[in-house]
């Protein structure tokens, strides 16, 4: 059985600390000039749902 992990970190806290993380990796990611290829359209599209769903999250708190 696994244990929740017990920290002092709110839920907000952590969505918020994701969600810059997230920010950070599109940034190294996106490609502004040149070619990407889909493997990086697929990766981007899906940090960018990602970084959504947590701003859902947040607005409901």
């Amino acid at each position: 059985m696994n244990a929740a992990i017990q920290n002092s970190s709110s839920l907000s806290e952590i969505l918020q600390a994701r969600k810059a993380h997230l920010i950070a990796l599109l940034k190294l990611v996106d490609i502004k000039f040149g070619k990407s290829t889909a493997t990086q359209q697929l990766t981007i599209t899906a940090m960018k749902a990602e970084m959504e769903l947590i701003e859902r999250k947040l607005k409901k708190r």
